[in-house]
């Protein structure tokens, strides 16, 4: 079971060109507000930066680390143009959906005039302020410029992030049977994705607890 696991995350991050094409399109689906990608693919990169601490080497991991790129910013930029030009119908008819209101968006809007850049990458490691983020670029006017450069700076620490955590993971791995490495890996993916669940869940509530005193 555990080796039947470890096989389909290697051909997830390692495989070939079909198996590139799932990961480009559950990133794709998860700037389009798709919730269940963001663990998934925080699950591979956990495993991607284990595997390279193991002798994979960062080289072997480049088309996966890319395709999630691509595949991210171009869901991010679908949802821009599509805001720019239909943004506030788009909110009226499918908000509630994502869980977007209005006023939520204006929130978002008035923190990207006053500080772009930084407000752009922190919102979206926020769980459902990604597309509402893209969605405010947007509506708002933001030069893609701007845009594209908070994006790719969002992505490149994201991936940064679960990296370096599979890769502690597989430091510590070290100190244990090979054997058990598959059933530590597994355990270390569930206890990276929940602690970055958790740590974005406290920040988005420090949040609202800000925008309701």
């Amino acid at each position: 079971m555990l080796e039947t696991i470890w096989q389909v995350l290697n051909a997830f991050t390692m495989g070939s060109l079909l198996w590139l094409i799932i990961v480009l399109l559950l990133a794709v689906l998860g700037e389009l507000g798709l919730p269940v990608t963001s663990p998934i693919l925080e699950g591979l990169l956990v495993f991607s930066g284990f595997q390279i601490v193991h002798g994979t080497g960062i080289v072997e991991a480049i088309p996966f680390l890319a395709i999630v790129w691509i595949g991210r910013l171009a869901g991010s930029s679908s949802t821009y143009w599509l805001s720019s030009s239909r943004g506030n119908a788009l909110i009226d008819k499918f908000g509630k959906r994502i869980r977007l209101t209005q006023e939520r968006l204006g929130q978002i809007t008035r923190r990207l005039e006053a500080a772009p850049l930084p407000s752009m990458i922190i919102a979206r490691f926020i769980p459902g302020f990604t597309i509402a983020t893209s969605l405010a670029c947007g509506i708002s006017r933001i030069s893609y410029k701007k845009f594209l450069i908070g994006v790719t700076a969002h992505i490149i620490l994201w991936e940064a992030i679960f990296l370096s955590l599979g890769a502690f993971g597989g430091r510590m791995s070290a100190f244990f049977d090979p054997q058990s490495h598959p059933l530590i890996l597994i355990i270390w993916i569930v206890v990276a994705v929940v602690i970055g669940a958790v740590l974005t869940f406290f920040v988005f509530r420090r949040i609202r607890q800000k925008e309701e005193a």
